[in-house]
Protein backbone atom coordinates (compact mmCIF):
# COMPACT_ATOMS: atom_id res chain seq x y z
CA UNK A 1 0.00 0.00 0.00
CA UNK A 2 2.90 2.24 -0.39
CA UNK A 3 1.79 3.58 -3.23
CA UNK A 4 -1.66 5.03 -2.45
CA UNK A 5 -0.17 6.24 1.00
CA UNK A 6 2.68 8.23 -1.25
CA UNK A 7 -0.23 9.42 -3.20
CA UNK A 8 -2.01 10.73 -0.80
CA UNK A 9 1.26 12.24 0.88
CA UNK A 10 1.59 14.44 -2.89
CA UNK A 11 -1.65 15.58 -2.80
CA UNK A 12 -1.66 16.64 0.34
CA UNK A 13 1.36 19.17 -0.91
CA UNK A 14 -0.37 20.15 -4.15
CA UNK A 15 -3.39 21.64 -1.71
CA UNK A 16 -0.92 23.58 0.52
CA UNK A 17 -1.16 27.68 0.67
CA UNK A 18 1.94 28.17 -0.81
CA UNK A 19 2.88 30.07 -4.18
CA UNK A 20 4.40 27.48 -6.26
CA UNK A 21 2.96 23.91 -4.68
CA UNK A 22 0.74 23.59 -7.48
CA UNK A 23 2.92 22.15 -9.41
CA UNK A 24 2.21 19.04 -7.31
CA UNK A 25 -0.63 18.45 -9.36
CA UNK A 26 1.08 17.56 -12.38
CA UNK A 27 2.23 14.10 -10.42
CA UNK A 28 0.92 13.58 -7.79
CA UNK A 29 -1.79 11.00 -8.84
CA UNK A 30 1.09 8.68 -10.41
CA UNK A 31 1.30 6.48 -7.71
CA UNK A 32 -2.08 6.06 -7.12
CA UNK A 33 -2.44 5.40 -10.85
CA UNK A 34 0.20 2.99 -10.70
CA UNK A 35 -1.63 1.11 -8.41
CA UNK A 36 -4.81 0.50 -10.02
CA UNK A 37 -2.96 -0.41 -13.08
CA UNK A 38 -0.43 -3.00 -11.34
CA UNK A 39 -3.12 -4.38 -8.80
CA UNK A 40 -5.76 -7.14 -9.55
CA UNK A 41 -7.06 -8.69 -6.06
CA UNK A 42 -10.24 -7.11 -5.85
CA UNK A 43 -9.98 -6.50 -1.93
CA UNK A 44 -6.83 -4.41 -2.13
CA UNK A 45 -7.78 -2.12 -4.89
CA UNK A 46 -10.65 -0.93 -1.91
CA UNK A 47 -8.11 -0.79 0.43
CA UNK A 48 -5.91 0.95 -1.16
CA UNK A 49 -8.17 3.92 -2.89
CA UNK A 50 -9.78 3.98 1.34
CA UNK A 51 -6.63 4.39 2.49
CA UNK A 52 -5.36 6.81 -0.21
CA UNK A 53 -8.79 9.03 0.53
CA UNK A 54 -8.47 8.78 3.91
CA UNK A 55 -4.93 10.24 4.20
CA UNK A 56 -5.66 12.49 1.70
CA UNK A 57 -8.31 14.10 3.74
CA UNK A 58 -6.55 13.97 6.79
CA UNK A 59 -4.18 16.52 5.33
CA UNK A 60 -6.07 18.41 3.03
CA UNK A 61 -9.96 18.84 4.99
CA UNK A 62 -8.80 17.60 8.67
CA UNK A 63 -11.12 20.90 9.95
CA UNK A 64 -14.49 18.84 8.34
CA UNK A 65 -12.91 15.73 10.38
CA UNK A 66 -16.94 13.82 11.17
CA UNK A 67 -17.12 9.94 10.93
CA UNK A 68 -20.43 9.91 9.27
CA UNK A 69 -19.56 12.11 6.84
CA UNK A 70 -16.40 11.38 5.65
CA UNK A 71 -17.52 7.79 5.54
CA UNK A 72 -19.98 8.64 3.37
CA UNK A 73 -18.08 10.10 1.04
CA UNK A 74 -15.30 8.10 0.32
CA UNK A 75 -17.67 5.25 0.14
CA UNK A 76 -18.74 7.13 -2.75
CA UNK A 77 -14.80 7.08 -4.10
CA UNK A 78 -14.53 3.80 -3.75
CA UNK A 79 -16.77 3.22 -7.36
CA UNK A 80 -13.23 4.36 -9.06
CA UNK A 81 -11.42 1.29 -7.88
CA UNK A 82 -14.32 -0.90 -8.49
CA UNK A 83 -14.51 0.31 -12.34
CA UNK A 84 -11.13 -0.74 -12.43
CA UNK A 85 -11.15 -4.09 -11.11
CA UNK A 86 -14.42 -4.33 -13.60
CA UNK A 87 -12.44 -3.12 -16.48
CA UNK A 88 -10.04 -5.15 -15.85
CA UNK A 89 -12.17 -8.58 -15.57
CA UNK A 90 -13.69 -7.41 -19.21
CA UNK A 91 -10.03 -7.00 -21.08
CA UNK A 92 -8.93 -10.54 -19.83
CA UNK A 93 -12.76 -12.55 -21.00
CA UNK A 94 -12.00 -10.77 -24.40
CA UNK A 95 -8.78 -11.25 -25.91
CA UNK A 96 -9.69 -10.39 -29.20
CA UNK A 97 -10.38 -6.72 -27.99
CA UNK A 98 -8.57 -3.66 -29.17
CA UNK A 99 -8.51 -2.45 -25.91
CA UNK A 100 -5.74 -5.02 -24.29
CA UNK A 101 -3.32 -3.34 -22.56
CA UNK A 102 -2.21 -1.25 -19.44
CA UNK A 103 -1.96 1.83 -21.57
CA UNK A 104 -5.45 2.06 -22.67
CA UNK A 105 -6.57 1.03 -18.76
CA UNK A 106 -4.84 4.31 -18.07
CA UNK A 107 -6.03 6.65 -21.00
CA UNK A 108 -9.35 5.63 -19.03
CA UNK A 109 -8.10 6.84 -15.60
CA UNK A 110 -8.69 10.59 -16.42
CA UNK A 111 -12.17 9.79 -17.52
CA UNK A 112 -12.78 7.85 -14.13
CA UNK A 113 -10.98 10.14 -11.98
CA UNK A 114 -12.98 12.97 -13.42
CA UNK A 115 -16.55 11.01 -12.70
CA UNK A 116 -15.56 9.42 -9.33
CA UNK A 117 -13.34 12.97 -8.21
CA UNK A 118 -17.21 15.21 -9.02
CA UNK A 119 -19.27 12.79 -7.80
CA UNK A 120 -17.91 12.64 -4.47
CA UNK A 121 -18.04 16.26 -4.49
CA UNK A 122 -21.44 17.04 -5.53
CA UNK A 123 -22.97 13.72 -3.66
CA UNK A 124 -21.22 13.89 -0.24
CA UNK A 125 -22.94 15.15 3.18
CA UNK A 126 -20.41 17.99 2.57
CA UNK A 127 -19.36 19.49 -0.60
CA UNK A 128 -15.60 18.34 -1.61
CA UNK A 129 -15.14 20.33 -4.45
CA UNK A 130 -12.31 21.72 -2.50
CA UNK A 131 -10.61 19.10 -2.70
CA UNK A 132 -11.01 17.69 -6.63
CA UNK A 133 -8.18 17.89 -8.26
CA UNK A 134 -8.73 20.90 -10.57
CA UNK A 135 -9.07 23.05 -7.64
CA UNK A 136 -5.26 22.96 -7.32
CA UNK A 137 -5.25 25.30 -10.04
CA UNK A 138 -7.35 28.13 -8.56
CA UNK A 139 -4.39 30.15 -7.62
CA UNK A 140 -2.06 29.00 -10.80
CA UNK A 141 -1.30 30.36 -14.35
CA UNK A 142 -3.63 27.51 -15.94
CA UNK A 143 -6.62 28.88 -13.89
CA UNK A 144 -7.64 30.23 -17.14
CA UNK A 145 -8.56 26.54 -18.43
CA UNK A 146 -11.74 27.06 -15.86
CA UNK A 147 -13.30 29.13 -18.63
CA UNK A 148 -14.11 26.45 -20.96
CA UNK A 149 -15.64 23.34 -18.69
CA UNK A 150 -15.47 25.12 -15.15
CA UNK A 151 -13.46 22.61 -12.40
CA UNK A 152 -14.16 19.61 -14.68
CA UNK A 153 -11.86 21.09 -17.29
CA UNK A 154 -9.07 21.95 -14.67
CA UNK A 155 -9.38 18.41 -13.17
CA UNK A 156 -9.43 16.65 -16.38
CA UNK A 157 -5.88 18.81 -17.14
CA UNK A 158 -4.36 17.28 -13.90
CA UNK A 159 -5.71 13.62 -14.46
CA UNK A 160 -4.65 13.80 -18.07
CA UNK A 161 -0.95 14.97 -17.32
CA UNK A 162 -0.80 12.71 -14.54
CA UNK A 163 -2.01 9.60 -16.85
CA UNK A 164 0.60 10.64 -19.73
CA UNK A 165 3.39 10.76 -17.17
CA UNK A 166 2.19 7.25 -15.56
CA UNK A 167 2.28 5.79 -19.39
CA UNK A 168 6.15 7.26 -19.58
CA UNK A 169 6.92 5.33 -16.24
CA UNK A 170 5.56 2.29 -16.59
CA UNK A 171 7.47 2.04 -20.17
CA UNK A 172 10.46 2.66 -18.79
CA UNK A 173 12.11 -0.81 -18.75
CA UNK A 174 11.21 -0.82 -22.94
CA UNK A 175 14.71 1.67 -23.53
CA UNK A 176 12.72 3.07 -26.43
CA UNK A 177 14.23 6.30 -26.91
CA UNK A 178 11.67 7.83 -29.77
CA UNK A 179 8.85 6.54 -27.46
CA UNK A 180 10.68 8.71 -24.27
CA UNK A 181 11.19 11.48 -26.80
CA UNK A 182 7.53 11.70 -28.46
CA UNK A 183 6.03 11.34 -25.07
CA UNK A 184 7.98 14.32 -23.76
CA UNK A 185 7.22 16.37 -26.18
CA UNK A 186 3.41 15.80 -25.95
CA UNK A 187 3.29 16.88 -21.99
CA UNK A 188 5.48 19.65 -22.62
CA UNK A 189 2.55 20.52 -25.30
CA UNK A 190 -0.25 19.62 -23.33
CA UNK A 191 1.23 21.94 -20.18
CA UNK A 192 2.75 24.63 -22.60
CA UNK A 193 -0.43 24.61 -24.62
CA UNK A 194 -2.82 24.69 -21.25
CA UNK A 195 -0.96 27.38 -20.27
CA UNK A 196 -1.25 29.67 -23.15
CA UNK A 197 -5.03 29.11 -23.81
CA UNK A 198 -5.33 29.90 -19.87
CA UNK A 199 -4.00 33.30 -20.74
CA UNK A 200 -5.87 33.76 -23.64
CA UNK A 201 -9.08 33.21 -21.86
CA UNK A 202 -8.75 35.57 -18.93
CA UNK A 203 -7.67 38.17 -20.92
CA UNK A 204 -10.73 37.51 -22.81
CA UNK A 205 -12.85 37.61 -19.49
CA UNK A 206 -11.22 40.98 -18.54
CA UNK A 207 -12.38 42.64 -21.82
CA UNK A 208 -15.72 41.47 -21.41
CA UNK A 209 -15.74 43.72 -17.75
CA UNK A 210 -13.58 46.17 -18.73
CA UNK A 211 -15.77 47.43 -21.36
CA UNK A 212 -18.95 47.30 -19.17
CA UNK A 213 -20.46 51.28 -18.74
CA UNK A 214 -21.99 51.29 -15.38
CA UNK A 215 -20.61 50.69 -11.99
CA UNK A 216 -21.67 50.21 -8.78
CA UNK A 217 -20.32 50.77 -5.03
CA UNK A 218 -19.97 48.29 -2.62
CA UNK A 219 -18.42 48.15 0.81
CA UNK A 220 -17.92 44.52 2.16
CA UNK A 221 -17.51 44.21 5.54
CA UNK A 222 -15.74 40.76 7.19
CA UNK A 223 -15.50 40.65 11.24
CA UNK A 224 -13.85 38.24 13.72
CA UNK A 225 -15.66 35.70 16.26
CA UNK A 226 -15.81 38.72 19.02
CA UNK A 227 -17.83 41.38 16.90
CA UNK A 228 -20.21 42.86 19.23
CA UNK A 229 -23.07 45.98 19.03
CA UNK A 230 -20.10 48.51 19.48
CA UNK A 231 -18.12 47.01 16.88
CA UNK A 232 -21.65 47.64 14.65
CA UNK A 233 -21.34 51.36 15.52
CA UNK A 234 -18.00 51.93 14.81
CA UNK A 235 -18.63 50.55 11.44
CA UNK A 236 -21.60 52.82 10.95
CA UNK A 237 -19.08 55.65 11.75
CA UNK A 238 -16.71 54.25 9.71
CA UNK A 239 -18.74 54.04 6.48
CA UNK A 240 -20.72 57.49 6.46
CA UNK A 241 -20.57 59.78 3.90
CA UNK A 242 -19.07 56.81 1.85
CA UNK A 243 -21.75 57.11 -0.88
CA UNK A 244 -21.60 53.35 -1.54
CA UNK A 245 -24.68 51.36 -3.29
CA UNK A 246 -24.45 48.46 -1.25
CA UNK A 247 -23.11 47.23 2.51
CA UNK A 248 -22.90 43.69 2.52
CA UNK A 249 -22.14 42.20 6.32
CA UNK A 250 -21.30 38.55 7.00
CA UNK A 251 -24.02 35.90 7.97
CA UNK A 252 -24.44 36.03 11.52
CA UNK A 253 -22.19 38.92 12.41
CA UNK A 254 -22.72 39.73 15.80
CA UNK A 255 -20.88 37.01 18.43
CA UNK A 256 -24.28 36.48 20.46
CA UNK A 257 -27.42 35.26 19.09
CA UNK A 258 -30.53 38.01 18.46
CA UNK A 259 -33.78 37.63 17.23
CA UNK A 260 -35.35 37.54 13.83
CA UNK A 261 -37.02 41.05 14.93
CA UNK A 262 -33.93 41.97 16.54
CA UNK A 263 -31.56 41.63 13.90
CA UNK A 264 -34.15 43.40 11.15
CA UNK A 265 -34.34 46.99 13.90
CA UNK A 266 -30.96 46.78 13.89
CA UNK A 267 -29.72 46.59 10.71
CA UNK A 268 -32.95 48.72 9.39
CA UNK A 269 -31.96 51.67 11.47
CA UNK A 270 -28.36 50.91 9.92
CA UNK A 271 -29.20 51.22 6.73
CA UNK A 272 -31.41 54.18 7.55
CA UNK A 273 -28.55 56.28 9.09
CA UNK A 274 -25.95 55.72 6.11
CA UNK A 275 -28.80 55.87 4.10
CA UNK A 276 -27.83 53.03 1.50
CA UNK A 277 -28.57 49.59 0.77
CA UNK A 278 -27.69 46.64 3.21
CA UNK A 279 -27.91 43.25 2.84
CA UNK A 280 -27.23 40.98 5.73
CA UNK A 281 -27.58 37.16 6.33
CA UNK A 282 -29.20 35.85 9.88
CA UNK A 283 -32.02 33.76 10.55
CA UNK A 284 -35.47 34.39 10.39
CA UNK A 285 -38.70 32.36 10.89
CA UNK A 286 -41.67 32.61 8.15
CA UNK A 287 -44.78 30.91 8.69
CA UNK A 288 -43.04 29.02 11.73
CA UNK A 289 -40.68 27.75 9.45
CA UNK A 290 -36.68 28.25 10.23
CA UNK A 291 -34.89 30.12 7.40
CA UNK A 292 -31.14 30.90 7.11
CA UNK A 293 -32.15 34.22 4.95
CA UNK A 294 -30.33 37.31 3.51
CA UNK A 295 -32.72 40.41 3.95
CA UNK A 296 -32.11 43.24 1.44
CA UNK A 297 -32.47 46.59 2.62
CA UNK A 298 -33.04 49.80 1.40
CA UNK A 299 -31.65 53.62 1.79
CA UNK A 300 -35.19 53.90 4.17
CA UNK A 301 -34.27 51.03 6.45
CA UNK A 302 -37.13 48.86 4.86
CA UNK A 303 -37.03 45.60 3.45
CA UNK A 304 -37.56 45.49 0.15
CA UNK A 305 -36.56 41.35 -0.93
CA UNK A 306 -35.73 38.17 1.18
CA UNK A 307 -33.23 35.42 0.04
CA UNK A 308 -33.70 31.96 2.13
CA UNK A 309 -30.74 29.69 1.46
CA UNK A 310 -31.61 26.85 -1.01
CA UNK A 311 -28.39 24.66 0.33
CA UNK A 312 -28.35 23.64 3.54
CA UNK A 313 -25.44 22.48 5.39
CA UNK A 314 -25.78 18.72 6.68
CA UNK A 315 -25.35 18.99 10.65
CA UNK A 316 -25.81 22.09 11.66
CA UNK A 317 -28.89 22.84 8.89
CA UNK A 318 -30.64 19.60 8.37
CA UNK A 319 -30.28 16.39 10.24
CA UNK A 320 -32.33 13.34 8.23
CA UNK A 321 -31.95 11.15 11.24
CA UNK A 322 -34.96 12.61 13.10
CA UNK A 323 -33.86 12.20 17.14
CA UNK A 324 -31.04 9.43 16.53
CA UNK A 325 -27.41 10.47 16.47
CA UNK A 326 -23.78 8.76 17.19
CA UNK A 327 -22.52 8.68 20.91
CA UNK A 328 -19.48 10.90 19.95
CA UNK A 329 -22.20 13.47 19.58
CA UNK A 330 -22.94 14.06 22.97
CA UNK A 331 -18.78 14.73 23.77
CA UNK A 332 -18.81 17.18 20.81
CA UNK A 333 -21.43 18.80 22.61
CA UNK A 334 -19.87 19.02 25.66
CA UNK A 335 -16.88 20.84 24.31
CA UNK A 336 -18.51 23.13 22.43
CA UNK A 337 -22.31 24.36 23.60
CA UNK A 338 -23.14 26.22 20.72
CA UNK A 339 -23.44 22.67 19.17
CA UNK A 340 -26.95 22.70 21.13
CA UNK A 341 -28.25 25.15 18.11
CA UNK A 342 -27.40 22.64 15.57
CA UNK A 343 -30.07 20.48 13.51
CA UNK A 344 -28.62 17.55 14.67
CA UNK A 345 -29.44 18.36 18.07
CA UNK A 346 -32.47 20.08 17.60
CA UNK A 347 -34.65 18.22 14.88
CA UNK A 348 -37.70 20.32 15.95
CA UNK A 349 -36.10 23.64 15.01
CA UNK A 350 -34.31 22.37 12.23
CA UNK A 351 -34.03 24.93 8.85
CA UNK A 352 -36.60 25.08 5.39
CA UNK A 353 -34.64 25.35 1.76
CA UNK A 354 -35.49 28.39 -0.45
CA UNK A 355 -35.45 28.78 -4.29
CA UNK A 356 -32.93 30.18 -6.39
CA UNK A 357 -33.56 34.10 -6.60
CA UNK A 358 -32.00 36.77 -7.91
CA UNK A 359 -32.24 40.44 -6.09
CA UNK A 360 -32.20 43.63 -7.35
CA UNK A 361 -30.79 47.67 -6.71
CA UNK A 362 -30.47 50.38 -8.19
CA UNK A 363 -31.20 48.20 -11.53
CA UNK A 364 -27.98 46.12 -10.72
CA UNK A 365 -29.22 42.67 -10.48
CA UNK A 366 -27.22 39.98 -8.21
CA UNK A 367 -27.47 36.83 -6.03
CA UNK A 368 -25.94 36.54 -2.95
CA UNK A 369 -24.72 32.71 -1.75
CA UNK A 370 -24.85 31.97 1.71
CA UNK A 371 -21.61 30.03 3.21
CA UNK A 372 -21.30 26.46 1.66
CA UNK A 373 -23.83 27.57 -1.16
CA UNK A 374 -20.71 29.15 -2.80
CA UNK A 375 -19.18 25.45 -2.74
CA UNK A 376 -21.66 24.58 -5.69
CA UNK A 377 -20.29 25.53 -8.76
CA UNK A 378 -22.63 24.21 -10.87
CA UNK A 379 -25.42 26.74 -8.87
CA UNK A 380 -22.88 29.47 -10.09
CA UNK A 381 -24.06 28.58 -13.94
CA UNK A 382 -27.74 28.65 -13.18
CA UNK A 383 -27.44 31.96 -11.33
CA UNK A 384 -25.66 33.42 -14.19
CA UNK A 385 -28.47 32.28 -16.71
CA UNK A 386 -31.36 33.78 -14.17
CA UNK A 387 -29.60 37.52 -14.80
CA UNK A 388 -27.10 38.19 -11.74
CA UNK A 389 -24.62 40.84 -12.60
CA UNK A 390 -22.33 39.83 -9.52
CA UNK A 391 -22.16 37.35 -6.91
CA UNK A 392 -22.62 37.90 -2.92
CA UNK A 393 -21.19 35.77 -0.63
CA UNK A 394 -22.02 35.90 2.95
CA UNK A 395 -19.95 33.19 5.31
CA UNK A 396 -19.42 32.30 9.10
CA UNK A 397 -16.61 29.98 9.86
CA UNK A 398 -16.78 30.79 13.65
CA UNK A 399 -17.34 26.63 13.68
CA UNK A 400 -13.31 26.56 12.33
CA UNK A 401 -10.78 26.47 14.96
CA UNK A 402 -7.96 25.30 13.88
CA UNK A 403 -6.81 25.36 9.52
CA UNK A 404 -8.64 28.85 9.17
CA UNK A 405 -5.85 29.75 6.56
CA UNK A 406 -6.18 26.77 4.66
CA UNK A 407 -9.59 26.34 4.57
CA UNK A 408 -10.15 29.79 2.87
CA UNK A 409 -7.13 29.13 0.58
CA UNK A 410 -9.16 26.08 -0.60
CA UNK A 411 -12.56 28.21 -0.81
CA UNK A 412 -10.77 30.99 -2.40
CA UNK A 413 -9.38 28.57 -4.88
CA UNK A 414 -12.79 27.52 -6.18
CA UNK A 415 -14.05 31.06 -6.09
CA UNK A 416 -11.86 31.89 -8.70
CA UNK A 417 -12.52 28.50 -10.74
CA UNK A 418 -16.49 29.63 -10.48
CA UNK A 419 -15.43 33.82 -11.31
CA UNK A 420 -13.45 32.33 -14.02
CA UNK A 421 -15.71 29.96 -15.40
CA UNK A 422 -19.02 31.80 -14.88
CA UNK A 423 -17.99 35.44 -15.91
CA UNK A 424 -19.00 37.01 -12.82
CA UNK A 425 -17.24 38.92 -10.12
CA UNK A 426 -17.56 36.83 -6.62
CA UNK A 427 -17.56 39.18 -3.44
CA UNK A 428 -16.88 38.10 -0.11
CA UNK A 429 -18.19 39.25 3.09
CA UNK A 430 -17.84 37.04 6.83
CA UNK A 431 -16.83 36.09 10.07
CA UNK A 432 -13.39 34.62 10.40
CA UNK A 433 -13.29 35.53 6.41
CA UNK A 434 -11.58 37.86 3.62
CA UNK A 435 -13.70 40.50 2.72
CA UNK A 436 -13.08 41.46 -1.07
CA UNK A 437 -13.67 40.68 -4.62
CA UNK A 438 -12.61 37.67 -7.00
CA UNK A 439 -13.28 39.01 -10.96
CA UNK A 440 -13.81 36.72 -13.81
CA UNK A 441 -10.11 37.39 -14.83
CA UNK A 442 -8.39 35.61 -11.85
CA UNK A 443 -7.63 38.99 -10.12
CA UNK A 444 -8.52 38.94 -6.35
CA UNK A 445 -8.94 41.84 -4.09
CA UNK A 446 -9.03 40.58 -0.40
CA UNK A 447 -7.96 42.00 3.09
CA UNK A 448 -7.82 40.21 6.30
CA UNK A 449 -11.18 40.14 8.52
CA UNK A 450 -9.28 42.40 10.95
CA UNK A 451 -7.40 45.31 11.01
CA UNK A 452 -4.42 45.63 13.91
CA UNK A 453 -7.14 46.88 17.12
CA UNK A 454 -10.66 46.78 15.41
CA UNK A 455 -12.93 43.47 15.15
CA UNK A 456 -13.89 44.26 11.55
CA UNK A 457 -12.32 45.47 8.43
CA UNK A 458 -13.99 47.44 5.58
CA UNK A 459 -12.92 46.71 1.53
CA UNK A 460 -14.44 49.27 -0.83
CA UNK A 461 -14.64 48.40 -4.22
CA UNK A 462 -16.36 50.12 -7.60
CA UNK A 463 -17.79 47.31 -10.16
CA UNK A 464 -18.68 47.10 -13.30
CA UNK A 465 -21.65 45.82 -14.80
Amino acid sequence: MILPILSAALGIFAFLPFRYFYIFGFFFLIPFFIFLVKENRFWRLILGAFIFRIIFALGTVYFTLEPITWFASILIFLGLPICVYLIKKFLKSNPSSLILNYQSLILLLPFLWIFFDHLQARFSPLPTYIITAGNIFGSSPFLGLANLEGLIGLTFFAAAINALITIFILKIKRQDSKFYLLNSLIIAMFVITGWQISQSQLQKNSLIHNNSKNSIKIAAVSVNENFNYEDLEKVKNELLNKNVDLVVLPEDILNRSASNNEMSLVIGNLARELKTNIIASYDTYQNQNRYNSAILFNEKGEIIDVYNKNRLTFIGEYWPFKNWRPFFFDWALKTNPEFKNYAAFNHQNQYQKGDKKILEINGAKFATLICLEIHYPNDLKKIKKMGAQFITNQSSNRWLNIGIKHYLYLTDNLKRVESVWSKTPIISSGVKDYAGIIMPDGKADLINYEDGSKNFNVKYLKLSI
